[in-house]
């Protein structure tokens, strides 16, 4: 008797039933008309006559320009939402509002017929792309190609060759107009040697007028300019404020030159707006903190200050009107300049008392001539307090079940300051499981860890400091952050750690792209109240573990660079970010020791290191996928009476946001291994003072659904490096830095995973990764490709590791 159709009939029956509905409905011509043809694929192939370093991009922005797209499908093979509109073919033809419905939710498609003038217009658009991009000799052609009843659309592209700029020159009819104009032209995007494009003429125009506007010139808009754009050879006119109007006169003798090239004009008028070179000042400058309606314009009973001839106007008088003033970058009597009022919003924005800044510029026929600007002000509060919970349940590499909670509480306008205090409770614990364990389920599950915490923290707008700063004042934007915390870390079987916290920072903005951030003074007390017996004997037969775990105080000061130009006008094409930093502990506390004995005063030895940290990343974004990569160098350096960083200064690899083939701390220090404390070793030493690490990661995008709100996403990545040690031990043979042992100490590891960006607020990942190279395996380098064996499941249980984390890894 065939066990699979007469023990389970039932089950055999649905199984072929869903199979025959499946290959019905599957069929996405099923419904297409004869004389029709369904669209199943854009392809673009794109030639050139020169070599283009842009080409990956340059195909995304052809390929964005295609009218018609093809219907969904998953993984390039099922065409999941056509089949959803088969099954329920008939319903959608008698009711139009559901399929348009079920289409706005973008569950359901009709199959995409191929529109042949569609396809001739795109072309018509990358021709009309190319030529705003330089190539004045492209040729775009579209063809169809059937199979069937089936299409695709094939686009050739032959781009000719891309002009480069060759001289720029202006016509300006204003001689202070012209010479604000000139002394700005070291930053001209219009650079000689670099391709033209309309993009970078319309940038110019936004540059020139934006320049002006910062000169009191508050009618001055890019209408007032044009930009002419003339060949070498004077055979091309062309006017960009009328891209489409113009034709091109171009000599075939062009078509031989190897570098063809521009020559541009930049012409400044009037035009229509006769105030255009007419320079402005700010009159009258009104604020309204907690502005209702237009009544508070007249309203007589409102609160009313002036500080530095600025009019603050109040229902309720909850923030001093001097910290507002540090927001306000335009001042009564001052030309206009259009970075201080874009400046002004975002910086009141910024201090998070507001739901919403809203500006009005009007001019005042009352005013002095030369100071006819009106600038009002509108602004609406937003909650003072908020309070907010969370709790988790997660799963780990060191445990089988972890839980935790967080009340946190945060007052956005303490002392009428914007001054903003950040109360956090925490707490949560970790457990494993026996399955061997007798009794009920619930009796399985054993304690591993428990911590808790409570922190705060007070914000600034501003900074405080025993002395003036005057350099790091007005649009740097300073924060002054002082911290206070404390938490406590059992792990059951080993320790107990107690850390209490304390630090003062200071943050500013140099420009749009970098950010410091100082701490001229933080502390750290570490307090190890219980020790078990078995983990003090491990800490009494090693040095390194034993100078990590040490009870101590940490005393230092830290000051870290960030750069980021991901809203740079470039982050289309590749965008980047670095985190770099120094931290020292010791030196302070070092000399004070010199004078008197402050290890006995403390009751505690002190740390003494020098920190060194590099976070470098870089992506490369594309229409439907990005390459990230990234490098993190990290080297402590312990000296004098310290022969190691304090644990909780410490560098591990492995994890969700490391080397995704390991787990946490169970790789390194180097080529260390010792599988005797493997266990033991898992859960709390694999740390070091030294850490190198780089990753890469393809992301790339898989179906859109319910409406757009879910996006499911792949990538594909791998990960290298390791931890390491400063100093030699004996503890842990070949755990030290060296260079001439750097190849076989590096680990590397692979993987793939899936990210559920669910409506852009937050990402759940998944990242499934297994090591390819494994320092402590003495073979071949440590490579461990040829011991892959995805079909088998002892290698599976024992080499894949699955990771579950909220957020991209960087």
């Amino acid at each position: 008797m065939n066990k699979y159709s007469c023990s389970h009939p039932f089950v055999f029956m649905v199984v072929v039933l869903v199979g025959m509905l499946f290959h019905t409905s599957c069929n996405p011509t099923k419904h297409v008309a004869d004389g029709d043809y369904l669209l199943r694929k854009n392809t673009l192939k794109l030639n050139s006559d020169r070599t283009l370093t842009n080409k990956g991009e340059l195909s995304d922005a052809l390929t964005g320009l295609i009218i018609q797209k093809p219907n969904t499908y998953l993984f390039n093979v099922l065409p999941y939402k056509v089949a959803l509109y088969n099954l329920r073919y008939r319903h959608y033809q008698q009711d139009t509002a559901a399929v348009n419905l079920q289409k706005k939710l973008k569950t359901v498609e009709r199959p995409v017929i191929l529109d042949t003038s569609l396809s001739n217009r795109s072309a018509q658009h990358m021709g009309s792309y190319l030529f705003n991009q330089g190539y004045f000799y492209n040729r775009v052609t579209d063809t169809a190609i059937f199979y069937g009843k089936r299409a695709t659309s094939l686009y050739q592209v032959e781009t000719g060759l891309r002009y480069l700029i060759n001289r720029t020159q202006l016509d300006i009819d204003d001689s202070m107009v012209q010479h604000l104009v000139e002394a700005a032209m070291a930053q001209t995007v219009l650079k000689t040697g670099i391709p033209f494009s309309m993009t970078l003429a319309e940038e110019e125009r936004s540059r020139i007028a934006n320049v002006l506007r910062n000169h009191g010139y508050y009618k001055f808009t890019q209408e007032n300019i044009h930009i002419v754009v003339d060949t070498f050879n004077k055979t091309l006119i062309r006017d960009v404020a009328n891209p489409f109007e113009s034709a091109i006169n171009f000599l075939a003798a062009q078509h031989t030159e190897r570098k063809p090239t521009v020559d541009i004009s930049i012409i400044i008028r009037k035009e229509s707006e006769p105030n255009a070179y007419r320079r402005y000042r700010i009159g009258k400058l009104k604020v309204y903190p907690d502005f209702v309606d237009r009544n508070d314009i007249t309203d007589p009973n409102m609160l009313e200050f002036t500080k530095d001839n600025i009019s603050f106007r109040y229902h309720k008088y909850f923030v001093r009107e001097k910290v507002l003033l540090h927001q306000i970058f335009l001042r009564p009597g001052s030309y206009y300049t259009q970075d201080d009022y874009d400046l002004t919003i975002t910086k009141l924005n910024e201090l998070g008392l507001f739901q919403y800044v809203q500006t009005y510029i009007v001019e005042d026929s009352t005013l002095p001539d030369d100071q006819n600007l009106k600038l009002i002000i509108l602004m609406n509060p937003t909650k003072r307090y908020d309070f907010s919970t969370n709790y988790e349940v997660t799963n780990g590499t060191t445990y089988m079940l972890g839980s935790s909670i967080g009340l946190n509480f945060r007052n956005r306008n303490l002392l009428k300051g914007a001054n903003q205090l950040n109360v956090s409770l925490t707490g949560g614990i970790e457990l494993g499981f026996d399955n061997d364990a007798g009794g009920d389920f619930g009796n399985k599950f054993y304690l591993l860890s428990r911590n808790a915490g409570l922190n705060a923290t007070l914000n600034f707008p501003k900074f405080i400091a025993p002395f003036t700063l005057k350099a790091f004042q007005g649009k740097s934007q300073p924060r002054t952050i002082f911290g206070l915390g404390t938490s406590l870390l059992d792990r059951v079987n080993y320790f107990t750690l107690v850390n209490t916290a304390a630090n003062v920072s200071y943050n500013w903005q140099q420009n749009a792209r970098n950010t410091w951030e100082l701490s001229p003074a933080f502390m750290n007390i570490l307090r190890l109240p219980r020790i078990a017996d078995t983990f003090q004997a491990r800490l009494d037969s090693n040095e390194f573990l034993r100078n990590s775990y040490r009870q101590n105080f940490v005393e230092g000061e830290n000051l870290y660079f960030t750069f980021s130009n991901s809203n740079g006008p470039n982050a289309a094409r590749h965008y980047s970010y670095l985190r770099a930093g120094i931290e020292e502990s010791g030196g302070l506390l070092s000399g004070i020791n010199s004078l008197v004995n402050l290890e006995r005063s403390l009751g505690l030895p002190f740390s003494q290191y020098v920190k060194l940290e590099a976070d470098a990343r870089h992506y490369w974004p594309r229409r439907h996928a990005t390459v990230a990569t990234r490098l993190f160098v990290g080297y402590g350096i312990p000296y004098d009476k310290s022969s190691t960083l304090p644990y909780i200064k410490q560098y591990f690899v492995g994890g969700p946001y490391s080397l995704r083939g390991y787990r946490v701390r169970q790789l390194g220090p180097g080529s260390y291994y010792d599988p005797a404390t493997m266990q033991t070793a898992n859960y709390v030493d694999r740390t070091a003072d030294i850490k190198l690490e780089a990753s890469v990661e393809y992301r790339f995008g898989i179906v859109q659904l319910f409406g757009g709100a879910l996006h499911l996403n792949g990538a594909v990545f791998s990960d290298a490096g390791n931890i390491w040690m400063a100093r030699p031990t004996a503890d842990y043979p070949g755990g030290d830095f060296a260079l001439d042992r750097l190849g076989q100490d590096i680990a590397v590891s692979a993987g793939i995973g899936a990210r559920f960006d669910i409506s852009g607020l937050f990402v759940l990942r998944l990242d499934e990764g297994f090591p390819i190279k494994n320092p402590a395996y003495p073979v071949n380098g440590g490579w461990v490709v040829d011991r892959i064996r995805p079909l088998s499941k002892d290698w599976r249980s024992s080499n894949l590791v699955l990771h579950i984390a909220i957020g991209y890894p960087f």
